[in-house]
């Protein structure tokens, strides 16, 4: 290994400092240059702490409530949204808002989260809700 600072091999142990708040590893020579000798910080433990337990629900157990289009169209229409700023606010087009108002598409998960986000509405049930 060659010394950060002068370039020459380094013969023995190299040596961590701090010069101007940067760590080099240098020969003993130009050590002497630095601040001080940075020493190898102790791994530090981790400490494991119990966490709260989460619910998992499995999507395959989610199913759409039966009248999701009168759900969307009524919350929509409760924010003063049209379909339009709706499906802006969501970043999707507006012939899918459309179709699921009118009740010809199902929402799918992803864009049920982000009806149910915006619009403060519960759009999916687990199997056993039902």
């Amino acid at each position: 290994m060659n010394c950060e600072i002068c370039g020459r091999r380094i013969e023995g142990r190299l040596k961590r400092v701090m010069i101007d708040g940067s760590i080099l590893e240098v020969c003993s020579h130009c050590a002497i240059l630095a601040e001080r000798e940075v020493k190898e910080k102790p791994k530090s433990k981790l400490v494991k702490t119990s966490s709260p337990k989460i619910e998992r629900i499995n999507i395959d157990d989610m199913e759409v409530i039966l009248d999701y289009a009168t759900t969307i169209k009524k919350a929509r229409e409760r924010m003063g949204l049209s379909q339009d700023d709706l499906a802006q606010k969501i970043k999707e087009k507006a012939s899918v808002i459309k179709l699921i108002e009118s009740g010809r598409m199902k929402p799918n998960m992803l864009i049920g989260k982000k009806l149910e986000r915006a619009l403060k509405i519960t759009l999916f049930t687990t199997s056993e809700d039902e």
